[in-house]
């Protein structure tokens, strides 16, 4: 009669025996695998992708990168790129936050890549980054523009092939648009020189990346302050044009078209004024009276386009708490961008130690500062924030 002591032991040196044998009797599913890696944080993610062949087929699943984007929705970050030292660093941070008084945050660093000037950063779309930069390219001596792509949840950066163009010494200005129908995202670019402009697009997809000329009817080129949002496929932006408008294009019919701004709503044009989605439809903010915020502002106005056919926007005014001017105290704040819930962000230029964030509800309200720690290696350099980001550690093919 065995001993349920000797029992014990010997299914125990059974089970070593296995293991040293290279037998793995406690295999664990694929699924529940994959359900552990949608909880861990991005860093982790990368961590997993290098350890094992098994994990790396699975995190490079693309149901698994869908879901990990889905969850990572739920949870939008902060973006911060600056230029320091000949290259772009990106960090981010949490954007939501509980209380009115929130504790300072951490930021984490992703990513860095070499340019030797920054022309403009674009909005990211699901992750991904589009940075419009002066690099010297292999083979030529003076820098030239182009765009580069980055994901700065895998790391991962490609520069897109340098524009064909007509132009002598041309300026050059890009956009980043996502089509939602058909999941493409493409880069609308712009090359203008002696009042005239041609207009290219390139897809990113696989398979050798080019650039296709399209046309435009009316002469056009966007402002040297202009940034762009990009509202259900349509990519809006503010130009330089005998009139006062703001070009949209359609992302996945390739095809322009002109709003005009009229009247009081000239103020949505300022070169302060950024323009956001509000809710769906395209928007602009800025304080009123003035062109950027401070403890001196009193309010804020947002022109909203309700129709687009028919060119027609409203005005909203909203009146800033009593404790305004405490909270913001000597930032000087030009507005970065809006929330899905509705809180306007607004950050100072530059870097500086502390580093604030500031967050308007114009649903209560109320304002509230937020303390981002972890980037004081960088101050006094030119900061640009984005609110709504999300982390894909989906990896960009072909880079």
């Amino acid at each position: 009669m065995i001993s349920r002591r000797q029992k014990i032991l010997e299914d125990r040196q059974a089970i070593v025996g296995r293991l040293n044998a290279g037998e793995n009797s406690l295999t664990i599913p694929d699924d529940l695998i994959s359900e552990i890696f949608l909880r861990l944080p991005v860093k982790c993610i990368a961590r997993c992708r290098c350890l094992s062949k098994l994990w790396a087929s699975i995190i490079n699943r693309q149901d698994f990168t869908d879901r990990y984007l889905k969850i990572s929705s739920t949870r939008p970050r902060l973006l911060f790129v600056f230029h320091e030292s000949r290259k772009v660093f990106f960090f981010s941070a949490p954007q939501n936050q509980e209380d009115d008084n929130s504790s300072p945050t951490t930021s984490s660093y992703h990513m860095s890549f070499p340019v030797d000037y920054v022309e403009g950063i674009c909005s990211p779309i699901s992750g991904l980054v589009c940075v419009n930069n002066k690099q010297i390219l292999k083979g030529r001596r003076t820098p030239v523009i182009v765009s580069t792509i980055c994901n700065p949840s895998t790391g991962q950066s490609f520069t897109l092939p340098r524009m064909k163009t007509r132009k002598k010494k041309p300026d050059a200005r890009s956009f980043f648009g996502y089509d939602p129908v058909e999941k493409q995202y493409k880069v609308l670019s712009m090359t203008f020189a002696d009042d005239a402009t041609e207009h290219q697009v390139l897809t990113l997809q696989t398979g050798k990346l080019s650039w296709r000329m399209i046309e435009c009817g009316v002469p056009h080129h966007p402002g040297s302050n202009s940034n762009s949002v990009c509202i259900n496929g349509v990519l809006y932006y503010k130009t330089l044009y005998g009139e006062h408008i703001i070009a949209s294009f359609d992302v996945r019919s390739e095809k322009f078209s002109f709003i005009k701004v009229k009247g009081p709503f000239i103020h949505a044009l300022y070169p302060t004024t950024v323009l956001i989605n509000f809710n769906g439809k395209l928007a602009s903010i800025s304080p009123s009276g003035y062109y950027l915020f401070s403890k001196e502002s009193t309010s804020l106005e947002m022109w909203v386009l309700d129709d687009i056919e028919k060119e027609e926007w409203s005005k909203h005014i909203y009146k800033l708490p009593p404790t305004w001017g405490k909270v913001v105290g000597d930032a000087i704040l030009p507005c970065s961008k809006v929330t899905a819930s509705n809180e306007i962000v607004l950050s100072e230029y530059r870097l500086r130690s502390p580093f604030y964030v500031f967050f308007y509800s114009l649903e209560r309200g109320t304002i509230r500062r937020v303390e981002i720690q972890g980037m004081e290696a960088f101050t006094h350099s030119k900061v640009y924030p984005f609110v709504d980001h999300v982390e894909d550690v989906k990896r960009m093919k072909g880079v």
